[in-house]
């Protein structure tokens, strides 16, 4: 009887404990949110849309009818962007590196927004070199490495990945029944070199990271990738076969602000689902509104 007063008495305790704790954020003030990355080769594209409570659970609204705007650094109007459709704005004016842009988004149900942010200058890819890593255990793999020299004038921020173009066969009896070339876009790398061991997993379909290591130095940058170039099976009368045609490094400058926004989203995809993870605030630049604006410049390399 002792024993079941004791545990009537602690139930009773931590019901008296509990405390509900009300949500404190702002649920009535829907901010505009910005996505628009510029570069030297192509022409100012930005995405409008509304942000939305946590606890609300309706569609993200595109945003048809703000007028946006680009400014030099002196505030003078380069141009304003026409509305294409679900919230894309695009201009005609290209970007030219080493200038500061400013974005301006105006809408009369929103608090207006601005954002600042400047072209880096392109990096030249001095060479690339390619060899295969034998591995029976863990499946063979293409390693590479990539050479450019990093500019020792500033501090600089960068993103690599590649694409691929492969093609499908399938023939029966000497017939194709079917052709298909299929374009990857990001796909695995297995991200090998110093500048990436940031504690995270080494297999990435894209890589992050600034010269702190090389500063105003030449760098050969490696990693690698699982080696998908060829497969062939039959089983007498049917023959399937898939095949690498061409693969395509990418090496991006990127400003200090795409940099920090990448980063945060990385750690905030990570952090997704797991109960146990701390919570990550994705970065933006963007006053009095969220998302990001910068600037980026892409070097390729075709092998």
């Amino acid at each position: 009887m002792k024993k079941l007063f004791f545990l009537l008495s602690v139930s009773l305790i931590y019901i008296s404990c509990e405390k509900v704790i009300p949500f404190e954020g702002d649920l009535n003030t829907p901010k505009l949110v910005v996505n628009s990355i510029f570069e030297s080769d192509s022409i100012f594209k930005v995405h409008i849309s509304s942000s939305r409570s946590v606890i609300d659970i309706s569609p993200f609204q595109n945003i048809e009818d703000a007028v946006v705007k680009i400014k030099d650094d002196n505030g003078a109007i380069i141009e304003t962007l026409n509305h294409l459709d679900n919230g894309f704005y695009a201009g005609q004016v290209f970007p030219e590196q080493n200038k500061t842009y400013q974005l301006e988004v105006i809408h009369p149900n929103y608090n207006n927004i601005t954002s600042t942010d400047s072209l880096p200058i392109p990096i030249t890819i001095n060479s690339v070199d390619t060899s295969t890593i034998v591995d029976p255990i863990n499946d063979n793999r293409l390693q590479i490495i990539l050479n450019f020299d990093d500019p020792e004038s500033s501090q600089n921020y960068y993103l690599i990945e590649t694409s691929s173009v492969n093609e499908k066969l399938v023939i029966e009896n000497s017939d194709t029944l079917e052709y298909e070339l299929d374009t990857i876009l990001n796909q695995t790398m297995i991200l090998t070199d110093e500048v990436f061991q940031d504690g995270g997993s080494p297999f990435r379909e894209q890589g992050l990271f600034n010269d702190l290591l090389f500063n105003g130095q030449n760098k050969n940058l490696e990693l690698e990738i699982p080696n998908e170039e060829y497969w062939n099976f039959s089983d007498g009368s049917t023959e399937w076969s898939y095949k690498r045609l061409s693969l395509t490094l990418y090496l991006h400058n990127i400003s200090k602000s795409y940099y920090y926004y990448r980063t945060s989203l990385e750690l905030y995809q990570n952090a997704s689902g797991n109960p146990f993870a701390q919570p990550v605030q994705v970065y933006s630049n963007i006053d009095n509104g969220f998302g990001i604006f910068a600037g980026s410049q892409v070097s390729y390399f075709n092998l």
